[in-house]
């Protein structure tokens, strides 16, 4: 995704977070604040010399100080017209599942999946999620939710990096 598209996939996003109300603590459930921004998904590499590196997808949640959330995906797709060599790259951004979210300890929360435009069996299901900041770095987020097994089996685990904090300027 070239600078400018990302740019203005940032810039949707922040507006969403900014035309919300300031509830930061949830009445029924725990602190929301350290789940607030827009985060990237990521994948978590650990190199040879121990270090670790996280390669970004172009997948993001705006989880928003009224306690709502938004997925969004962007993907290539070439387009080639008669007379060009090569295919012209157009990024198409979409939201692919939306909801409210409920904090409910602290370290797990529940997301109400109030629409998903991928999978319409999601549509108005419930996720229980645990999850957990990297211990030097607050912006880093692990999260875990079972698709179906028992306690032990049937976890999926995810990593997200916050690319923008709620109420950055």
């Amino acid at each position: 995704m070239n600078a400018k598209k990302f740019m203005l996939l940032l810039a949707v996003m922040v507006f969403g977070s900014l035309v919300t109300v300031n509830a930061q603590e949830d009445k029924k459930g725990g602190d929301i604040k350290p789940l607030l921004g827009i985060w990237q998904y990521v994948e978590e590499v650990v190199k040879a010399d121990g270090s670790t590196i996280y390669i970004g997808k172009e997948i993001y949640k705006n989880i928003r100080e009224d306690k709502t959330y938004c997925v969004m995906a962007s993907v290539d797709i070439p387009i080639k017209e008669e007379n060009q060599e090569k295919p012209t790259i157009s990024t198409v951004t979409f939201i692919t599942q939306q909801g409210d979210i409920e904090v409910t300890s602290g370290n797990t929360y529940l997301e109400y999946i109030n629409r998903h435009y991928i999978d319409k069996s999601l549509n108005n299901t419930i996720s229980n999620l645990r999850y957990r900041t990297n211990e030097k770095n607050p912006n880093i987020l692990y999260i875990e939710y079972n698709l179906g097994g028992t306690e032990d089996t049937g976890w999926v685990s995810e990593v997200w990096m916050r690319v923008l904090p709620l109420g950055a300027r």
